[in-house]
């Protein structure tokens, strides 16, 4: 009962801060224009329910920063990318459980309606991967996108691209998490897979603006973005020190409790332990994840939690 009155005082302390920004009239150009000037979601969030209308007046005194803005946002409007704001309803719901790390400005290539689906799997593991865990990374996506379900990944070498890829050549949609600008292309020789993921009706998804090259940090932030998309997070392959390691944390932190959002963690076992699956038996060995095996076969159920065949 505490846990259902926590997660009910929450989601009211939410949907309050969810009007502030709406009453706050703070338009797309202003938020991101406090971004610019440094303002993190977490000041934001903060500043936004004592302070709303200086920032108002703050963003509309940095004329050279809200100019940057507005040019930002009309090259992107012309690229084709929606940017999407905390207070509107096309925002990734998802996100919002995020609570004060949400982004509060979302940019967005591609099928947007994507993002606030349900039925869909998160498939990550380490860039350096050996062929068993490019062929289960490619293969579990591939079922998922035979299946008709959403696969997310972060478009990185290795498990990511060959997660995106399975989904794809099963004709499956897929959602790539980046770490930069929509106008980079992190790596750059992905850049023909970011194509056809557009193609064939998918999205590419950023919190950062055009012009923000991805770095160690922020693509440690994304992982927190990509796991809260999902209910179901399944790692294929990684050493105990990897960026997927992030994700599984960030999948922990934002989950259950009074967040009323539950995430399970999946992880490949493999017959043949080695530094490149070391991470996956460190989780199994610790009750962090659920084992999947080669061979085995996943699917959704109802709830939208993967069931193991």
């Amino acid at each position: 009962m505490k846990n259902s009155e926590d997660w009910k005082g929450a989601a009211k302390k939410q949907q309050n801060k969810i009007e502030a920004w709406r009453l706050s009239y703070l338009s797309v150009e202003e938020l991101l224009c406090l971004q610019l000037l440094g303002y993190s979601p977490k000041q934001l969030y903060e500043d936004m329910e004592s302070e709303r209308y200086s920032l108002k007046e703050r963003a509309s005194m940095s004329i050279r920063e809200l100019d940057k803005a507005k040019r930002i946002l009309d090259r992107q409007a012309k690229a084709g990318v929606v940017t999407i704001p905390y207070y509107s309803e096309a925002y990734p719901h998802h996100f919002r459980h995020l609570r004060e790390d949400a982004p509060p400005l979302v940019h967005v290539l591609g099928n947007k309606d994507l993002l606030n689906r349900e039925d869909n799997v998160a498939i990550i593991g380490a860039r350096a991967a050996d062929k068993d865990g490019l062929d289960m990374a490619y293969g579990l996506a591939k079922q998922m996108g035979e299946q008709g379900h959403i696969v997310i990944s972060g478009l990185a070498l290795g498990c990511d691209t060959a997660a995106h890829q399975g989904c794809l050549d099963a004709d499956g949609q897929t959602i790539a998490v980046v770490a930069s600008g929509l106008d980079i292309t992190h790596p750059k020789v992905n850049k023909s897979l970011q194509d056809e993921i557009i193609a064939k009706g998918g999205a590419i998804l950023s919190e950062h603006p055009f012009g923000v090259k991805a770095n160690p940090t922020r693509l440690v932030a994304r992982c927190r973005m990509q796991v809260v998309l999902t209910q179901s997070v399944i790692v294929v392959q990684c050493p105990i020190i990897s960026g997927t390691m992030y994700a599984v944390r960030f999948a922990q932190e934002y989950s259950g409790g009074s967040f009323g959002w539950e995430n399970n963690v999946y992880s490949v076992r493999y017959d043949t332990q080695n530094e490149l699956n070391s991470g996956n038996q460190f989780l199994l060995d610790y009750n962090l994840a659920l084992p999947i095996r080669p061979g085995q076969e996943a699917s959704l159920d109802s709830d939208n939690k993967i069931v193991i065949a």
